[in-house]
């Protein structure tokens, strides 16, 4: 669970077009006052949010009271990874090599790597 939601949604700038409040402050209404709540268009940049309905705005900017922009806060939050990539390697029979595959993925990032070493089911073929 997340205590401090709004933080995270104010990491970023709205993108709506309406409200286009800039990164650490709360969103705007089109009378230009506080929202009530965060822009769905704005918490769903979030990955750990993107399952909420809303995100509410917390008291202390006074939701509905007049908008102001706000100084940006730095978090201390680690990136979390967008992409997560896979890697496979096979090799089809007792003699063949799989390091250079296995070397291959690792070069390109992958995060977690599979290997399987797999023998014909018959080594003389169809009967």
């Amino acid at each position: 669970m997340i205590t401090d939601p709004h933080k995270l949604v104010e990491a970023n700038p709205c993108p709506m077009s309406t409200c286009t409040a800039p990164a650490g402050s709360p969103c705007r209404t089109t009378a230009g006052k506080v929202a009530l709540k965060y822009h769905t268009a704005r918490f769903q940049l979030i990955p750990v949010l993107r399952s909420e309905l809303h995100v509410a705005t917390p008291a202390v900017l006074h939701p509905g009271s007049a908008w102001q922009a706000l100084p940006v806060q730095k978090l201390a939050v680690p990136a979390v990874p967008m992409e997560i990539r896979l890697g496979y390697a096979r090799g089809s029979t007792r003699t063949q090599e799989i390091q250079s595959q296995v070397d291959a993925l690792e070069a390109s990032q992958v995060h977690r790597c599979s290997m399987n070493r797999s023998a014909p089911a018959c080594a003389s073929g169809p009967r």
